[in-house]
């Protein structure tokens, strides 16, 4: 038997496995969302009017998608996370939201590094081809875009937060309820 002291407050597994499951589902939507035309290098470019229909459809898609990898990372990692028979009710349900918010901080910054790569490659790409165009000074209409999409981006990113959270102790709660979905989603015959 484990002292419960030897147990490390964090199950790594759980908090790793939602956060892969965050960043396929971001990557995956957000390939969707280009191929139909909803990325937002149109709209940082400036090519796209601000009260185009474009930028309203690509800012629901970028909340969509931060939204439906968090609450999937979050549930995923809450659910997971074995039980803490030692501790309380409301302690089990603190640390199934901070697993949960744990696989949405590791996703969020796995994607932001890809993100950031892809864009230094693509300069790099651009500048050994003499294609590098960069405007010495933002016109006031892309500063002002520049300046919505990093709230945008940022207030999307404190909402997934918070449902990362919310979803962990949903999937923890699932997990201490024996909560049997079989009956919904199987790929079995029964």
């Amino acid at each position: 038997m484990i002292n419960s002291n030897d147990q490390s407050p964090m199950e790594w597994s759980a908090i790793f496995a939602g956060a892969a499951i965050a960043v396929a589902t971001t990557l995956i939507l957000s390939q969707f969302g280009a191929i139909i035309g909803l990325s937002s290098d149109g709209v940082l470019a400036g090519k796209v009017k601000l009260a185009n229909w474009a930028v309203i459809a690509t800012g629901i898609w970028l909340l969509w998608v931060q939204l439906f990898a968090s609450v999937t990372g979050g549930y995923i990692s809450g659910r997971m996370r074995l039980i803490s028979r030692d501790i309380s009710a409301h302690d089990n349900e603190l640390k199934d939201g901070i697993h949960g918010l744990m696989a949405w901080a590791i996703s969020t910054l796995v994607v932001f590094v890809v993100v950031g790569l892809v864009a230094g490659f693509g300069v790099l790409i651009d500048s050994i081809n003499g294609n590098l165009n960069l405007p010495t000074t933002l016109s006031q209409k892309e500063q002002n875009m520049a300046v919505i999409y990093a709230f945008i981006l940022g207030s999307t990113s404190l909402v997934s937060a918070v449902a990362s959270w919310w979803a962990g102790t949903v999937g923890g709660d699932h997990r201490d309820q024996k909560t049997d979905f079989s009956k919904l989603i199987s790929f079995k015959k029964r």
